[in-house]
């Protein structure tokens, strides 16, 4: 008995044994490894040119990371090229960002390009998929001494926007499910470089093919999180109230303020021969800053309604706008989906198109629940 439990206790350490050898010999170093985080899409004479970052971990060299592209017909098709430009094995393809340059996006199915994305599992999906408005060379070839890596830091300011409701975070996986829901259009974060920085610009919005149609500005994207009941409480907007002469160099007749709980009850019908929304937005703010002479305390009701009139008017716009492209990146499709939905199946094919024609009724209620520490 004794001799048996020696036994399979030898036996157990040679297998560990053996598995540690194993290990060790497979195993490989990091400053010996490419990881690349950013992978760069566009078009340049006509031609399909992709561009990758890696972080370098190596501490006797100052520049933290490495650049390389070229020109190919698939992402596939181009993994030698990537490996021939890099020391070391490339360890996968787990991008942190998927940057689309401008000229791409004039494409329609432009998507397909990330086909091996879904197709290999060793991918991930949860890339942020963003625009860049410029040429994705320019952003792949900027070094600034005040941000971090490039990867590293477009993943956290579009992270970190759409937490605010400035910009939205659409991943690979649901710009995928986005492009096939016939029942709304896709959009994207969107970035640019503005004095010597890399910068949010805001929403780029998508066709059902995935093609360029326009951009929202930040203020514009916090209605649109609205819009699609999906803003966080502690939303800031901007709003004129009154048409002063402007004599100083800052706007005296703006009111900015915060929204707290948001109620967004939108319902479909059909009537005269097309889809009709009715929309009722309620809130209760707080006003952070004003300049212009008014006394809230005793006016309150005056300004709720100067507020409320100018958020109604900008939403207005906003939808006008997206009808005027022939999108729809609220969703108001799943509305005429579950409502009405022989009617929705004989639009489907032609949502955005259908959208464009149809009426919205839209009420906003604001109330001022506080107005800050001094008056």
């Amino acid at each position: 008995m004794k001799w048996g439990v020696k036994f399979m206790i030898s036996s157990l350490f040679c297998i560990l044994l053996a598995a540690l050898t194993g290990c060790s010999n497979d195993k490989t170093n990091l400053e010996d490894a490419t990881v690349p985080l950013a992978l760069g899409l566009d078009v340049v004479d006509k031609k399909l040119h992709y561009y990758i970052s890696a972080p370098v971990f190596s501490k006797d060299i100052q520049k933290k990371s490495r650049e390389g592209g070229g020109i190919a017909e698939g992402l596939r098709q181009s993994r030698n090229q990537q490996d021939a430009q890099f020391p070391g094995s490339l360890a996968g393809r787990n991008y942190q960002v998927i940057i689309i340059g401008n000229q791409l996006l004039q494409y329609k199915d432009w998507f397909k390009v990330l086909d091996v994305t879904f197709r290999d599992p060793r991918n991930t999906i949860t890339d942020r998929i963003v625009a860049f408005d410029g040429s994705i060379a320019d952003i792949f070839q900027f070094q600034a001494k005040d941000q971090p890596p490039l990867p590293l830091f477009v993943k956290a300011i579009v992270d970190s926007g759409s937490r605010s409701s400035a910009t939205v975070k659409t991943t690979a996986q649901e710009l995928h499910r986005q492009l096939n829901d016939r029942a709304m259009t896709p959009s994207i974060s969107e970035i640019k470089i503005e004095n010597n920085k890399i910068m949010l610009k805001g929403t780029t919005l998508l066709s059902q093919k995935g093609q360029y149609r326009t951009s929202l500005s930040y203020q514009e994207t916090s209605l649109l999180h609205i819009l699609k009941n999906q803003a966080e409480p502690g939303v800031s907007l901007t709003f004129q109230v009154d048409d002063l002469q402007q004599t100083l160099p800052f706007n005296i007749d703006k009111v900015s303020f915060s929204l707290g709980d948001i109620s967004v009850k939108t319902k479909s019908f059909y009537e005269n021969g097309r889809f009709q929304y009715k929309i009722k937005v309620k809130s209760i703010i707080i006003i952070t800053e004003k300049f212009l002479e008014f006394e809230l305390l005793e006016n309150s009701e005056e300004m709720e309604n100067k507020l409320s009139k100018e958020m109604k008017k900008n939403i207005e716009a906003l939808i006008k706008k997206c009808q005027d492209y022939e999108i729809d990146p609220f969703g108001f499709g799943f509305y005429a989906r579950a409502y009405q939905y022989p009617l929705y199946k004989e639009a489907q094919s032609n949502w955005g198109q259908e959208l464009s024609r149809a009426d919205f009724d839209v009420e906003v209620d604001l109330r001022i629940g506080a107005t800050g520490a001094v008056e």
